[in-house]
């Protein structure tokens, strides 16, 4: 533990999922005495405040964002290549505009999600840093291709090509955005936008080992500390409760940040699915808003917010998105899982569930018809329930916000006092 308070940046920008981590995180920092400032897109400051946690806003509300750019909930690679273009072009300078002061008088910096910038910051400030990866997919590794290909599976030589690949867009997509702000900051350019934000600077993966291995190659670079759990203090809803108290346990559908034509056409199947396996179904409405038409059956339940952590190991299935906060609180319920996923890591981490025999083959949202949804959900319910309580055992005894904060100590302790400490 440090002798000394630390005020403690943490920063991130996204959807829900990229924020919950960073919570847990800031109530680990405060119990051990430390300064934690909140830095996450304006429409979450209410949540955060509501914790007794100090908030600054940074970069742009997701959810407004994607409704705006429907077109970047798909798994289209070169889609998703000209959606980063226009969202790191606009929100790059934003973020950097907004993090610098933030960080001035910081000890440090610990960042996630979508909060690229943080890196050059943290360098500009000589502030210690430490990035937090919810999933492997973002690290190059022959294991997996890169997080925007969906398909999975495939052989090595042919990820690596493809990581190759991928270093060589992103370089041309993102490195200008980023070198225009560090030019205006006094700092040379940036020649490789991965190796800036994924390799110079030490990161941590916040996943689970053993169903997200290494890739040798790495040598030890990603340190892991398991999935992050935010323990919501939010009750279930009384009158919910009692639904589930009357009855056997329903299917859960749910996609929580996800929107646009993949979740459109998934409600309107949603129903003659559910329907067909005999069970009661809680829809979770999400961005999306599903269930909002107000056609489900009587007995169904649609909800707006309730903790994952209390609902879901009272589901007799959780069909989802495969968001990494989504499928780390299925895998410690211990449940059985139908993955649909849509973009970017969802696709790797039905793979990996999948290999690990914890889901049925899983079939991307926007191609799965109503009978497929309906046999994943029965394939599920008949797979063995031993492996899925081995790995909730292992994650209900993870301590992964412990890691982390000890990790920032030791960053700390280690390092040469920087330009923000010296300005506080």
């Amino acid at each position: 533990m440090s002798d000394r308070s630390l005020g403690v940046l943490l920063a991130t920008v996204g959807s829900r999922g990229d924020v919950q981590p960073m919570l847990a995180l800031a109530q680990a920092f405060a119990e051990r005495g430390h300064r934690p400032l909140v830095a996450a897109p304006p429409n979450f400051e209410a949540w955060v405040r509501g914790l007794g946690l100090a908030f600054a806003p940074l970069g742009v509300d997701m959810q407004v964002f994607l409704e705006r750019n429907v077109d970047i909930m798909t798994g289209h690679p070169l889609k998703m290549a000209r959606a980063a273009r226009r969202f790191f072009a606009d929100q790059v300078p934003v973020q950097a505009d907004q993090l610098l002061p933030l960080c001035q008088g910081q000890d440090a910096l610990v960042f996630g999600g979508l909060a690229r910038v943080a890196p050059t910051i943290a360098e500009h400030l000589r502030l210690p840093a430490l990035g937090v990866q919810y999933t492997t997919c973002m690290l190059a590794s022959s294991l997996h291709p890169p997080p925007a290909i969906p398909r999975h599976g495939l052989p090595h030589w042919l990820n690596r090509l493809m990581w190759r690949m991928d270093r060589v867009v992103g370089n041309l997509v993102l490195c200008r955005s980023f070198n225009a702000a560090r030019e205006r900051m006094g700092m040379p350019p940036i020649r490789q936008f991965r190796g800036h934000v994924f390799e110079d600077c030490p990161q941590v993966i916040a996943a689970d080992e053993p169903l997200f291995p290494p890739d040798p190659a790495w040598q030890g670079r990603y340190p892991y500390a398991n999935f992050i759990y935010f323990e919501d203090p939010q009750p279930l809803d009384p009158d919910l409760d009692a639904w589930l108290r009357d009855g056997e346990p329903p299917v859960f559908v749910g996609f929580g940040s996800m929107s646009g034509e993949g979740t459109q056409r998934i409600e309107a199947m949603i129903i003659e699915a559910v329907a067909a396996t005999g069970r009661r179904c809680i829809v979770g409405a999400g961005w999306a808003g599903l269930g909002g038409a107000g056609a489900l059956p009587a007995h169904w339940r649609v909800v707006r917010d309730a903790p994952h952590a209390l609902l879901f190991p009272r589901m007799a299935v959780v069909v989802h998105h495969g968001g990494s906060g989504t499928t780390a609180q299925a895998l410690r319920a211990g449940v059985p899982q139908v993955l649909l996923p849509l973009i970017l890591d969802q696709f790797h981490h039905a793979h990996r569930l999948h290999l690990a025999g914890l889901i049925p083959r899983p079939v991307r949202m926007e191609h799965i018809t109503a009978p497929e949804l309906t046999a994943a959900i029965q394939a599920a319910l008949a797979l063995p329930r031993d492996p899925m309580q081995v790995v909730a055992h292992r994650l209900r005894a993870s301590s992964a916000v412990q890691q982390i904060v000890g990790r920032v100590e030791a960053l700390v302790a280690a390092a040469p006092r920087g330009l923000a400490a010296e300005a506080a």
